[in-house]
């Protein structure tokens, strides 16, 4: 008795074999029969496999395949391939019909297969066309079957500039999300590098790729498109090419040369030099090096805010923005900061986020009004195009340039993605590295206003929104934190060329500014110390005379291995180095320190 699945696979197998193609058996939800020589052997219908799956060969059969496998590649595939070829479909659980084999006459011209790209070229491979597979991702069956057994099209140069065109919208659609500015930048580079597309060829790619990645846009019709084409070929001696076309939409700009490529010609990748240096000759002579009058290192607040590149971060609402215009006055003016000492200099102030009403309003409740001003704009280009040097024209045209705010730094980096060809660290610490130099170079800070996360970490600073790149490139960190409702704030910094500080600060509602309390430590330690005292001497009243940090904790109230246990344990051991507490008799336990030992 034949099982209708198996007659089905036969009927199968004689549709292949009438349209001259090869088939392969395969294994039920596979894409293999355990033969090694699979590829080159002849199968005959008693090869088949019950229930199992079809495969075409394509190599014996002289056929090119277009595997479109990824759902950018199916799209832009199904808008631009040829519907009047033989196609291979799957169908998913609910119904949903996918198009992705795409099949052609072979003209000898492939000599390798093009894979591990999101549409793939193949003629040595194993197909299948018939049965059922296991979706890589969603892990769902899929129902193989012919979406068209038109007669199959012969392959040909056009076909192939159609696959790499795919492989190149799947790739840049990915990352472009921006109508209009990035159309623009888009089309600046297919002028630049697609030479034989006419204006109708890169009208009609803009429309159909942004009809795919951003459908509802109001912004994606042909007229716009046109006014895009003659914008950058009227001004052709401006148009960007792919590095900042990479820059802007956050990847690797040697992978961006290579999409496109694809497309286009693009300059060659120029080749890194081996390079030598003599560490014997060339190096820096100590002995010279101490009396060598080298500038000291220039502050804006000393000691806390040197020249460099400053991170500055905390969570919305924390009045980062209040603050840092409250310091560019200071430095302006030569007034205090949190009762340290500014240098008077030049500044410019970048609110970003703020328009003419808010920068008056915060200057009149700061009570700055009557204070000479520092340079404002709430306008700037973005890093990597244009901001780098933008300062330095800023920087070169004043008396006395001494700190420059930038607020937010979320407002001039071109993408917020991170660059997809390295790491996240990678593409901070890239992306901040001439900025970074500006500062160092000019002998002045600027300082970056940026956001913490909502994630509790450990270690203060990795709260900071981004990866460590932005920690690793910076010279210094600010961190602040508002109490809530009136409690005590912290400030803290670290860097490179300072101290690091912790600060316990107040809000103060009536003068929109922060008042300093004291050294956050210190009035930490105050009350960490009084705390451990008080339990020591209530446990020993219950007879526990000497204790372990641990017992501290419980009789606070504080469970194990929590922020606050951890606490008590080093603030029992400073204790006991300086001499409050003393060691117990019994190992990792401390007690009170007697009165007549005259320790104090």
């Amino acid at each position: 008795m034949v099982l209708r699945a198996d007659w089905e696979i036969a009927q199968a197998a004689k549709k292949i074999v009438n349209n001259g193609m090869y088939f392969i058996p395969l294994f039920a939800n596979k894409k293999n029969n355990g033969d090694v020589d699979f590829l080159t052997r002849d199968y005959t219908e008693q090869d088949l496999i019950p229930n199992g799956n079809l495969g075409i060969n394509p190599k014996k059969s002289r056929k090119y395949v277009i595997d479109l496998d990824s759902e950018l590649a199916i799209k832009f595939g199904n808008m631009w391939l040829p519907n009047n070829t033989t196609i291979g479909a799957r169908q998913y659980p609910n119904g949903k019909i996918e198009r992705t084999h795409f099949y052609f006459e072979s003209d000898g011209s492939l000599e390798t297969n093009i894979k591990s790209l999101p549409a793939e070229l193949y003629w040595d491979h194993n197909i299948v066309a018939f049965g059922t597979t296991i979706h890589k991702q969603t892990k769902e069956l899929m129902k193989r079957f012919w979406a068209s057994e038109d007669s199959i099209l012969p392959f040909n140069n056009s076909i192939l500039k159609t696959f790499h065109k795919i492989n190149f919208a799947s790739e840049v659609g990915k990352y472009l999300d921006q109508t209009n500015q990035g159309g623009l930048r888009l089309d600046s580079c297919f002028w630049r590098y697609c030479k034989d597309w006419s204006d109708e060829d890169r009208l009609n790619f803009l429309t159909d790729f942004f009809s795919v990645v951003r459908p509802n846009s109001q912004h994606n019709n042909r007229k716009a498109w046109e006014r895009i084409i003659k914008m950058n070929n009227d001004n052709s001696s401006n148009n960007a090419g792919y590095d900042h076309f990479a820059d802007y939409i956050g990847v690797d700009r040697e992978k961006v040369r290579t999409w496109f490529g694809w497309i286009g010609e693009t300059p060659g990748k120029t080749k890194s030099k081996k390079s030598f240096r003599n560490f014997l000759t060339a190096g820096i002579d100590m002995q010279k090096l101490r009396t060598e009058d080298i500038p000291p290192l220039q502050f804006s607040i000393k000691p806390i805010l040197p020249e460099g590149l400053v991170l500055f971060c905390g969570r919305a609402k924390s009045m980062k923005s209040w603050t840092m215009l409250l310091i560019c006055y200071a430095v302006k003016n030569g007034l205090k900061f949190l009762e340290h000492t500014t240098v008077q200099g030049d500044c410019l102030y970048l609110g970003l986020e703020d328009s003419k009403r808010r920068l008056k309003d915060r200057e009149k409740k700061l009570n700055l009004d009557k204070l000479t001003p520092p340079y404002v704009d709430v306008t700037a280009p973005y890093l990597g195009m244009g901001l780098e040097e933008s300062l330095q024209t800023w920087i070169d045209s004043v008396p006395n340039p001494r700190l420059i705010c930038i607020d937010t730094l979320a407002r001039v980096k071109s993408r917020t993605g991170f660059n997809k060809a390295g790491t996240a660290y990678d593409h901070d610490n890239e992306t901040l590295r001439a900025i970074q130099k500006l500062a160092i170079t000019n002998g002045l800070t600027i300082v970056l206003v940026s956001h913490l996360n909502k994630a509790s970490q450990d270690y203060a600073f990795d709260k900071i929104t981004g990866s460590t790149g932005l920690q690793g490139i910076c010279d210094a960190m600010w961190l602040v934190e508002r109490g809530e409702h009136g409690a005590q704030s912290t400030f803290i910094g670290r860097g490179r060329d300072i101290m690091d500080f912790e600060y316990a600060m107040n809000w103060n509602q009536e003068t929109w500014r922060y008042d300093f309390v004291g050294n956050l430590q210190e009035i930490n330690l105050n009350d960490n110390r009084k705390e451990v005292i008080d339990a020591m001497k209530q446990l020993a009243t219950e007879g526990l005379k000497e204790v372990r940090p641990r017992d501290v904790a419980k009789h606070c109230g504080y469970t194990a291995q929590s922020k606050d246990s951890q606490r008590i344990s080093k603030t029992m051991l400073r204790m006991k180095n300086s001499l409050e507490i003393t060691k117990g008799e019994k190992f990792g336990t401390y007690k009170l320190v007697e009165v007549n030992q005259n320790n104090y």
